[in-house]
């Protein structure tokens, strides 16, 4: 907020001494992520607080400058303000948001000798178009960062007691800037996202203010079509429910006695958490489970060689009890599934160096297969 230009001071200075009387001279010179939501609409609201840097020293510096002595000057710069926007999301990073704001109203009053009740205030609101770029940490959790375009409308205000001239410099201006941010964001379900941001707003005529305002917000966002399945460009969309099944498109009947491996599904690091990925995969397995309803299902859980035996065979009955618990409430019944844990046994590739967390070897380790059984 303090990286202020010359050219703006000059302004500041200009504004303030313009307003005293015409007989007066003036003097100056982003790991794997998985994390995005579904391609679709938004909408969402942000309130928080609005905050700008009105600058004091130049004010004071063009009063006296004047004649003017002055005793102190009150500031008031900080306020409520919002925006409401919608949104469209382009696949995992990207995403344009649009709408209106409101960042309040900002002034000053400056105690002088002899007294001119000087002040002078400024309200900003206006339109926004926003490119929004986002990073996935987890399935739920990301960070994202935005710039854009405002339209601002601008009311600027000055008033004395007639010793200083101010009807000519009360305005109202429309103009076009630029604005930025960055913040935060949690889905806590389907449809609804929380956000946390702070962003930087351009104005270029504000009272005694070096040119940015700043506004710190908590935003809630409601996701349309939140009932479609993910990754809508890349998969099929799939029943909404077993009912919803196409008829013409059964998956294939699994015959008595006959022993299926699914594709295996992969987990992040020392985590039993869902990514995205691996619920595609589960989602096809559901569907072949609904086409044959006798089958009962074994899931096992591994992890790397990272890791204490104890912890990781902890970890891996938590990653098969986390499969599980998804395909049952996708409608797959319970009493269908038995889990098991191997921990670091049995893996998939060994690691000649377990230590390195992340090589393509601990990230083969880390799964959970699957044997359907029909009896």
């Amino acid at each position: 907020m303090k990286n202020f230009t010359k050219l703006n001071r000059v302004l500041v200075i200009l504004i303030a001494a313009g307003c005293l009387p015409a007989t007066m001279a003036v003097s100056a010179q982003t790991a794997d992520y998985s994390n995005y939501q579904e391609n679709g609409w938004s909408a969402g609201m942000n309130i928080g607080k609005s905050e700008a840097s009105i600058d004091s020293a130049a004010i004071r510096a063009s009063l006296e400058s004047n004649g003017f002595g002055v005793n102190a000057i009150a500031t008031d710069a900080s306020t409520e303000g919002y925006k409401i926007y919608l949104g469209y999301q382009f696949g995992r990073y990207l995403a344009l948001e649009g709408g209106f704001f409101d960042l309040g109203a900002f002034g000053f009053q400056a105690a002088t000798e002899p007294e001119t009740q000087f002040g002078g205030n400024l309200k900003l609101q206006g339109w926004n178009l926003d490119v929004v770029g986002i990073l996935p940490f987890t399935d739920r959790f990301s960070a994202f960062g935005r710039i854009g375009v405002t339209q601002n409308d601008t009311k600027t205000r000055f008033s004395s007691n007639g010793l200083i001239s101010t009807a000519r410099y009360n305005q109202q201006d429309n103009d076009t800037q630029h604005k930025f941010g960055l913040g935060l964001q949690y889905d806590i379900s389907a449809a609804f996202t929380v956000r946390l941001e702070a962003e930087r707003y351009r104005v270029d005529d504000l009272v005694g203010n070096d040119g940015d305002i700043d506004l710190y917000s908590l935003g809630l966002v409601y996701r349309f079509g939140h009932n479609q399945q993910r990754y809508a460009a890349t998969v099929a969309p799939e029943p909404a429910s077993p009912a919803a099944v196409p008829a013409k498109q059964p998956s294939p009947v699994v015959a008595a006695a006959e022993v299926l491996v699914l594709e295996d599904v992969h987990f992040n690091f020392d985590t039993a958490e869902l990514n995205a990925d691996t619920k595609v995969i589960l989602r096809q397995h559901v569907r072949t489970l609904q086409a044959n309803p006798n089958a009962k299902v074994r899931i096992a859980g591994y992890t790397s060689a990272s890791g204490t035996a104890e912890y990781n065979q902890a970890l891996s009955e938590r990653r098969a009890e986390s499969i599980k618990t998804f395909l049952v409430s996708e409608g797959i019944a319970a009493n269908r599934f038995k889990t098991i844990g191997f921990g670091e046994r049995n893996p998939a590739e060994r690691e000649a160096k377990p230590a390195v967390l992340r090589s393509d070897t601990a990230k083969a380790n880390m799964r959970g297969l699957f044997e359907i059984i029909v009896e």
